[in-house]
């Protein structure tokens, strides 16, 4: 790496993990690495060059490689990026969220791997990839028409799903409350039985 001290800027603002600014951060592809800086400071006052490591991240837009943001990781990005930082400071790999490309239907072990060299892992990044950059992909229209629909699906799904889980709790729920009311039903009549030997023996000796 070349001995320079490399200047970043960025605004110094608060930033707030729900921030508008970032809502599509989920469909951006992020790499963390730590990389060698030159301590200006520290080299002036050792006479030598002094390098200290720093945390790094690397942006993808996913389908295109051009669009890749490079730099040392600062404030805003800790927090945009808060739980994946987290993961990769915990020895992780980047975790991508959303559904795999290997759900959507039509999609074979070739083009998964091809999407994948561009940073494409996921179903909401192929829908999200600009129609201008997906052309260098044989077949992108279709594969980009499925992942929408593939989501749209999903989303219509999703309150009948709810409502499946909702039903599936209350139908245990019930199951439990019943099989509860029969052992204690069970638990009285064994108890009567006690007490209604007890009372006949208790008749016996006093005849």
């Amino acid at each position: 790496m070349e001995a320079t001290t490399p200047t970043f800027s960025f605004e110094s603002t608060t930033v707030k993990p729900d921030d508008a600014r970032f809502a599509e951060d989920n469909k951006l592809y992020i790499e963390f690495y730590r990389a060698p800086f030159m301590h200006a400071g520290k080299s002036v006052q050792e006479g030598r060059a002094i390098y200290e490591e720093r945390d790094c991240i690397r942006i993808h837009v996913p389908g295109d490689k051009l669009s890749v943001i490079d730099r040392p990781l600062d404030e805003i990005d800790r927090v945009r990026f808060a739980d994946r930082y987290a993961k990769w400071k915990a020895g992780q790999a980047e975790v991508v969220t959303g559904t795999p490309l290997t759900a959507l239907p039509g999609m074979n072990p070739a083009k998964v791997e091809e999407y994948k060299f561009f940073k494409i892992v996921t179903v909401e990044q192929l829908a999200g990839v600009p129609d201008a950059v997906g052309q260098k992909f044989m077949g992108f229209t279709q594969d980009k028409q499925r992942a929408k629909a593939f989501m749209e699906v999903a989303a219509g799904n999703a309150p009948i799903e709810k409502l499946q889980t909702e039903i599936d709790a209350e139908r245990n729920a019930r199951l439990e409350a019943a099989a509860t009311l029969e052992q204690v039903q069970a638990e009285l009549a064994a108890l009567k039985s006690v007490v209604g030997k007890r009372a006949k023996q208790a008749e016996a000796a006093d005849a």
